[in-house]
């Protein structure tokens, strides 16, 4: 910058070249000046678009492990039941009330007598599935049932008669409690049952058979289940055709 002081100390004579060369310098200090503020600017601008993607990425990258781990959190619960159990139903009480009046009113009279009592208590398959809401389940059941004796007068056999009894019921289940290792739940049914009935008269060698459809139901007012969270029993207590008390395993998967 000497020759900058050196050029202002000259004589008044060169004052037009000296203003000259102040208005060169001007200009040179105002376009710097203005190169500064756009790179400035430029800078501020990237810098800002920059900040703003990887808020965007650090946000996408949360979002989806989140994801991940929720996917991962739901898939570790079962959302599915299969199960198998035993008990007694309304079905089976009701052959036995109907067997005791036939026996004292009419089989009395006739000479007759019921004998041999064969009785398999109903049989459940039932399958469910959990929805969306972990204490809510839908499904259906599945039963099985027989009854069978045999006919006696003046203690010979003359006969026997076996009733089968098949019903499936489309179910809804709700729990009260839904742990790892443990539920309390209540479970409601409706649907169809056949009634298939055989007779056999071997004293007059006479074959005899018929089918009815009734409406059937099951209500398991308490349910309770206990074992590991794949593999649990369980034991109910309610009235209808699977069972007023029954008990089974259940796997869930």
């Amino acid at each position: 910058m000497h020759w900058y002081i050196l050029f202002f100390s000259l004589p008044r004579k060169e004052t037009v070249a000296r203003k000259r060369f102040s208005k060169v310098l001007h200009y040179i200090h105002s376009n710097i000046y203005r190169f500064s503020v756009s790179l400035q600017r430029n800078y501020d601008y990237k810098y800002k678009q920059i900040k703003l993607v990887m808020k965007k990425i650090i946000i996408l990258a949360v979002m989806t492990v989140m994801s991940v781990m929720g996917v991962k959190a739901q898939s570790d619960e079962p959302q599915n039941e299969l199960s198998i159990s035993y008990g007694l139903g309304l079905t089976m009480i009701g052959d036995g009330i109907g067997h005791g009046i036939g026996e004292g009113i009419f089989d009395g009279i006739l000479g007759r007598k019921w004998t041999n009592d064969k009785q398999f208590g109903t049989l459940g398959i039932e399958y469910f599935r959990h929805l969306d809401n972990p204490k809510v389940a839908v499904g259906g059941i599945f039963t099985y049932a027989q009854y069978g004796e045999d006919v006696e007068a003046n203690s010979v056999k003359i006969g026997e008669r076996t009733r089968r009894y098949i019903s499936v019921m489309p179910s809804l289940k709700y729990y009260y409690i839904n742990k790892k290792s443990f539920g309390l739940y209540s479970k409601a049914a409706v649907g169809g049952m056949l009634l298939s009935s055989s007779s056999k008269d071997t004293k007059n060698g006479r074959d005899e058979s018929n089918s009815k459809f009734y409406l059937t139901f099951q209500a398991s007012l308490i349910g309770l289940e206990a074992g590991s969270n794949n593999l649990r029993g369980f034991i109910e207590a309610g009235v209808g055709d699977q069972g007023i008390v029954l008990a089974g395993v259940r796997c869930r998967f």
